[in-house]
């Protein structure tokens, strides 16, 4: 039977360039042949993982010829899965790729992937020649809902994540939620991490539908069109009003990814998933709250209601300190000479608080991490 075909549009205003989220089923195949055929590269260069490129790759290759009735050059190039390859090396790599095919600044790029696909590859684009159009496909809830939206790209260093980077924004985000069907039940608890995360700033009917969910995941036949345009009006709001996270709103979308950010570096971006670690981050957060403020209460309780069925396949190293996690929070790239966090005053109300007392962040740490290895 042939797939039901439905998108809305969010429309995202930037500085850097105005484009449109287009989330529904069946996506691609109206919007990819006409957006590709109205900004006419000769060549279409697509950056993805192994796996994707074996289920989709023939549909997509196909799609993008459409476009031009074949008169177009296709490249693949793909990386292995796994945030510790989104790194220097395959950054050099993809750019002897396409330089070997002849991808010149006219052409198109195309991220399929989740985040850490749209993030490298966004970060080619931005760099490639000084600039190179691309397009973000992404196929995971992480990347729909969040990543994808905003044109925050870069690479990880070894000294911590997302070091390198810049802000460029695509010429559109293409999202097909049927992609979900194929995701692995680990990612898409960890997708919805990010979810819950506009839950916990901006919508509590988010909150309230997550609480309703037996085992941290919603029914098969579940609809996530409109779960993923709530967040992703969310996320466009706030991008087309800060782009480059100057004015402190865009901030405000980093809830619990300082923890998280330094929780992936000092487990070797291996034992945990952006959004795994982001859901603890949150659960960190939460608690500082409380400790810092002393009319906060509850939001521990809460979010570890709603989040720790997103880490049932979680093992953190033994060994894990909180000194650990503190390392890398003091190299945090967000800081101004300062380490910030965000932090609820009450539920969807965050502010950013500078210069934390660090013996309350290191508590908060420690105990969360407590929490959860008991468990």
């Amino acid at each position: 039977m042939e797939k039901a075909t439905y998108f809305e549009k969010v429309p995202v205003n930037t500085p850097g360039g105005g484009y449109d989220v287009c989330v529904g089923r069946n996506t691609l195949e109206v919007t990819l042949p006409p957006l590709l055929a109205s900004l006419m590269p000769n060549s279409v260069a697509v950056i993805s993982h192994p796996g994707l490129l074996e289920l989709y790759g023939e549909r997509l290759r196909f799609l993008i010829e459409a476009s031009f009735a074949g008169n177009v050059r296709t490249l693949f190039y793909s990386f292995p899965d796994g945030e510790e390859h989104k790194d220097l090396e395959t950054l050099k790599e993809a750019y002897g790729a396409l330089l070997r095919f002849g991808i010149t600044r006219y052409d198109v790029l195309l991220a399929f992937g989740g985040g850490v696909v749209g993030d490298l590859a966004g970060f080619v684009a931005a760099t490639y020649m000084r600039g190179l159009r691309y397009l973000q496909v992404p196929t995971t809830l992480m990347a729909m809902v969040d990543s994808s939206i905003g044109g925050k790209v870069g690479i990880d260093l070894p000294e911590g994540k997302n070091l390198v980077g810049a802000f460029y924004q695509p010429e559109a985000v293409l999202v097909d939620v049927d992609y979900l069907a194929t995701l692995p039940a680990r990612e898409m608890r960890s997708g919805l991490a990010e979810v819950a995360k506009y839950g916990f700033l901006y919508d509590e009917g988010i909150l309230v539908e997550m609480e309703r969910w037996q085992d941290g995941l919603p029914d098969e036949d579940y609809d996530f069109v409109p779960l993923v345009m709530a967040c992703a009006r969310q996320k466009a709001s706030v991008v087309s009003e800060d782009e480059r996270d100057l004015s402190g709103r865009r901030a405000r979308l980093n809830y619990g990814h300082t923890f998280g950010h330094a929780l992936e570096a000092a487990t070797g971006y291996r034992a945990l998933r952006h959004g795994e670690a982001v859901a603890l981050g949150m659960i960190m957060a939460a608690r500082m709250a409380e400790l810092f403020w002393s009319f906060a209460t509850g939001f521990t309780e809460r979010h570890l209601r709603i989040l720790l069925p997103l880490l049932k396949e979680v093992r953190l190293p033994r060994g894990l300190t909180a000194d650990d996690v503190m390392e890398y929070m003091e190299r945090d790239k967000k800081k101004r000479g300062e380490l910030s966090l965000i932090l609820l005053m009450r539920w969807q109300a965050p502010v950013l608080v500078n210069s934390p007392p660090l013996d309350l962040v290191r508590r908060a740490v420690d105990e969360v991490l407590k929490e959860v290895c008991s468990r």
